[in-house]
């Protein structure tokens, strides 16, 4: 699969904020399991006492014409890959990235708050211009 037009913008916020990338792309399944990948799997110390934090982060650009569509596919796509990790004991948080300016043209929207609050998904908001993270909504 083709990478995200963003992947490299994301990975390199990630550095920025401390985090290890330590996967890229992160394998959820083997090929004769499914042939599943999430774009970035990174880790960084939180304390000498919590230990070590680890996510996985899929990247979506939603470059197509309507947001929305894109939205309910990466929707999808992030209730399998949590899923899968749920079942193979994968502790890692997962995150769905998307550009900021997205965030806010969706975050008008009571379907797509309802949404994520129903699916409880955990958004990476990212700045494609400064290389930055914006936000991180858990």
């Amino acid at each position: 699969m083709a990478r995200d037009i963003f992947h490299d913008v994301v990975k390199e916020a990630l550095c920025a904020e401390g985090w290890l990338v330590t996967h890229d792309p992160l394998t959820l399944l083997s090929r004769e399991e499914g042939d599943l990948q999430t774009d970035i799997g990174a880790e960084r110390m939180i304390t000498a006492e919590k230990g070590i934090e680890k996510i996985a982060v899929e990247v979506k650009s939603f470059t197509n014409p309507s947001i929305i569509h894109d939205f309910l596919l990466a929707t999808g796509q992030y209730q399998g890959y949590f899923i899968v990790m749920k079942k193979k004991n994968i502790e890692r948080t997962l995150f769905l990235a998307m550009p900021y300016y997205i965030y806010e043209r969706l975050n008008e929207l009571q379907f797509f708050k309802d949404i994520i609050s129903e699916l409880s998904i955990k958004l990476l908001l990212f700045n494609p211009l400064t290389k930055k993270i914006e936000s991180w909504k858990k």
